[in-house]
């Protein structure tokens, strides 16, 4: 091998690198209505009404996914973090459905993370239909650590709190006091489990979705009402009696989650 031989394999390495961060820095420099042109937000049920910033950094004007109103949301992308293959974006919402920031991360084996996800989220907005025959109201309070699912392995660490009051309607509609409920997220064979709890003086609640690798999911709700009148009201909702409980039962599979 000759001297230049030599120097250019030497340099061979540091090129590629130099050319790769190159390429990067272009891309993510530029403007976001740019992304318009390779994807169909209309298709996939995006909307909103202005753009602003770059790819690198940027946001959406009364955004809106799949009809669920989120108001105007501003990104941040991570710069290493395309060269790991696992682009980091830091993310805000406010005047929407949601109000709160985070950061979200996507990486090979379709793994999907959250981190330091904080966030009120207005039901009605985002849940019409409601529950018990109430339209949704009241606000659902997240506070997420971290969460990290992959299609692979499944739920590999979840962490973090989550505070409601969206059956306090349907129980002002029975006449009973509020019955705010109170939880967290965590993992459990590879499922993602999502479960909350509240009471009152004449009532106890519970409700747990399990979330497996496949996007299977499982939702089981388990009532303790006091009075005969509630839990007569409670089965025309679908609840069965089950060793002195109520108890209801779904199942299903998520769609349009990279399924």
């Amino acid at each position: 091998m000759t001297e230049r031989a030599k120097i250019f394999q030497g340099l061979k390495a540091p090129l590629i690198a130099a050319g790769v961060v190159f390429a990067a820095t272009i891309i993510v420099s530029a403007p976001l209505s740019f992304v318009s042109a390779f994807i169909d937000f209309e298709k996939q049920g995006v909307a909103y009404s202005g753009v602003h910033g770059t790819i690198w950094r940027g946001g959406f004007s009364d955004l809106s996914v799949r009809g669920a109103p989120l108001g105007d949301v501003s990104f941040r992308l991570a710069p290493l973090s395309l060269l790991r293959a696992a682009p980091s974006v830091s993310f805000k919402a406010q005047g929407g459905a949601i109000n709160g920031e985070g950061r979200i991360s996507a990486g090979p084996g379709q793994k999907l993370t959250l981190e330091n996800v904080a966030a009120d989220i207005r039901l009605g907005a985002i849940a019409p239909r409601g529950v018990f025959g109430e339209p949704a109201r009241g606000i659902a309070k997240v506070d997420i650590k971290r969460i990290a699912f992959s299609r692979a392995k499944g739920c590999r660490a979840a962490e973090g709190d989550l505070w409601t009051d969206v059956l306090d309607a349907p129980a002002k509609r029975f006449n009973l006091p509020a019955m705010p409920m109170a939880g967290g997220v965590a993992c459990e064979d590879g499922r993602l489990v999502v479960s909350l709890a509240g009471a009152n003086v004449k009532a106890d609640a519970e409700v747990v979705l399990r979330i497996d690798r496949t996007l299977a999911y499982e939702i089981t709700a388990t009532a303790r009402p006091e009075e005969e009148g509630i839990a007569s009201a409670l089965r025309g909702f679908g609840f069965e009696d089950d060793n002195g409980a109520l108890i209801y039962g779904s199942a299903g599979v998520f769609k349009g989650t990279g399924s």
